[in-house]
């Protein structure tokens, strides 16, 4: 049976892929890893990463045992923003805006690359001549916000909705992670049917740090954190500080249906959000 983690950008990814390398180290699972549209799997692999989660098959046809990491979707927008003014990802600095076909990555995101040729011309286009990060640079905090929420952001919850519930995969959320990464690392392998006795191993190996830096931020020293450019601050909830109200009405009117789904509570204004929205991790 295999071992499917369902992911989606800034909810997840990298850190799931990290734990997924360490464990292929210890307990030699062979991993893999799809970051476009799955039209199949890879039958050898002990483990496949589903980075946006486009499925293009039955799961159900599938024996598996599933994790898919969820995270509020006001903070996905927020970290998408701040990570594309940053990264160096091929797709976001890419400056070829050729509209021959085929259109490929890195000219659109690994995300984008099953969309129709129309799609991508007009992508392309949209982005006047200079790369997504340009754009995002070139514009203020206001106009670039809704510029992340209509394009990479937008994918993301869109894929993020089209999810339908797989009885062998539970839902995982990024903030319980970051509330309690040893319960929810725990919890994630015992479902994935790891043997109690191993369950020492798995954890120590993500986060002791006495081989390689822990995965768990609250073990991180402020210089590990700050050296790694998939973390923009200890603060995994921000959205509550950094929207104003009409982002907060904007993205509730947009995807509020979704945050729903997902056990977050809607309403424009922080306060009326338990605890204030925040976590740390």
């Amino acid at each position: 049976m295999q071992l499917y983690f369902f992911c989606h950008h800034k909810a997840g990814t990298e850190l799931i892929a990290r734990i997924l390398d360490r464990f292929a180290f210890i307990f030699g699972w062979n991993n893999g890893s799809i970051l476009g549209l799955a039209r199949d799997v890879d039958l050898t692999k002990t483990a496949v990463l589903f980075a946006h989660t486009l499925i293009g098959f039955d799961l159900g046809a599938r024996p598996h045992r599933g994790v898919r990491l969820v995270r509020d979707p006001r903070d996905i927008w927020l970290s998408g923003y701040l990570y594309h003014r940053r990264c160096d990802e091929a797709w976001c600095t890419n400056t070829d805006f050729s509209r021959q076909a085929p259109i490929r990555f890195p000219q659109v995101p690994h995300s984008r690359q099953h969309c129709a040729e129309d799609w991508k011309r007009s992508y392309l286009a949209g982005l006047g001549g200079r790369s997504y990060q340009q754009n995002l640079m070139a514009l203020d905090r206001d106009a670039g916000l809704a510029f992340e929420l209509d394009r990479y952001t937008g994918w993301t919850l869109e894929a993020m909705a089209a999810w339908r519930p797989d009885p062998d995969t539970i839902d995982v959320r990024m903030e319980d992670f970051m509330a309690d990464f040893d319960g929810t690392l725990t919890r994630i392998v015992r479902h994935c049917g790891m043997e109690e006795a191993m369950i020492p191993a798995a954890l120590a190996v993500a986060t002791s740090g006495a081989v390689a830096p822990s995965l768990d931020m609250n073990r991180m020293s402020d210089a590990q954190v700050a050296s790694d450019p998939h973390i923009h601050s200890r603060s995994i909830t921000k959205w509550p500080d950094l929207l104003s109200p009409a982002q907060m009405a904007m993205v509730e009117d947009r995807h509020g249906a979704l945050i729903q789904a997902l056990g977050y509570p809607v309403g424009s204004h922080p306060q009326r959000c338990a605890g204030g929205g925040r976590a740390r991790r």
